[in-house]
């Protein structure tokens, strides 16, 4: 499955990433693309929660491979007969971590749209990335 992403390095330690990429129910302090994210209880495999974005689509997403403090996806629909999954993941990297989240799609029309709509999906997670590591290296 191809995947569309991007990475970036943090002063941050994984941890600490993780602490505050976790938390999607806090997700609209830090990431400028996300409205709101409602999710009760915490980040593991199976949990849903709804994603609101500025543009106004609201989805319901589902976590899974929780692998805490190095990675999670969430899957939520996508164009017609596709499925977004996002796999957001943390490495160690020197006094840092290296964060990067990248897009696969899935389904039967996903041979179609993954090429069509995956790098320039992808281009919109360099500002998040970029605010997630910001928001890790706050005081």
């Amino acid at each position: 499955m191809k995947t569309y992403g991007v990475s970036r390095a943090t002063t941050a330690p994984p941890e600490r990433v993780w602490r505050v990429w976790s938390d999607p129910s806090n997700w609209s302090r830090w990431n400028s693309g996300i409205r709101s994210c409602e999710m009760s209880g915490p980040l593991v495999s199976g949990a849903t929660a709804t994603m609101q974005t500025m543009q106004g689509r609201k989805a319901l997403v589902t976590f899974n491979n929780v692998d805490p403090p190095r990675r999670f996806t969430l899957t939520m629909s996508g164009p017609p007969l596709t499925r977004f999954t996002f796999i957001c993941e943390i490495t160690p990297s020197g006094t840092g971590s290296t964060v990067a989240q990248s897009v696969a799609f899935s389904g039967p029309l996903a041979f179609v749209f993954g090429p069509l709509l995956g790098k320039e999906i992808a281009s919109h997670f360099v500002p998040v990335l970029d605010d997630l590591a910001a928001a890790a290296e706050a005081p």
